[in-house]
């Protein structure tokens, strides 16, 4: 991935918020990749955020390079732990961060996780 302008501040630095918009990519290729297999997707239950944390390690401006992981920290009950990275390419961590989803049914309320969403989610925290 690249900054795109959009993404930086009026000091030339990146904003914030694009971070959040940059690990919410990574963790939709995670669950893409999860969860190919699975006709109806996250459908049967939502996972709003309850929990955003992102730490800044070193600066990224317009244009700069890099790759942005994410991964899965670990599965409650009725939760999932996300962590991400953002590197430049040569290795240099620039962005930490973790978000966490509370699963819930269609009508808001607390749920527990599906076994099967349950069971794949564990096996990828394991790897």
């Amino acid at each position: 991935m690249r900054v795109a302008w959009v993404d930086t501040d009026a000091s030339g630095l990146i904003h914030y918020t694009a971070a959040l918009r940059w690990f919410e990519v990574a963790e939709h290729a995670l669950l893409r990749e999860l969860f190919a297999d699975r006709p109806t997707g996250l459908s049967a239950f939502g996972l709003p955020r309850v929990h955003v944390e992102a730490d800044y390690k070193a600066a990224l401006r317009y244009p700069d390079e890099f790759t942005c992981s994410a991964r899965v920290a670990m599965v409650g009950r009725g939760s999932v732990t996300f962590a991400y990275e953002v590197r430049r390419p040569d290795g240099t961590l620039c962005i930490v961060g973790k978000i966490v989803g509370a699963t819930v049914d269609a009508t808001g309320r607390p749920m527990p996780l599906p076994d099967d969403f349950r069971a794949a989610l564990e096996r990828a925290a394991a790897d």
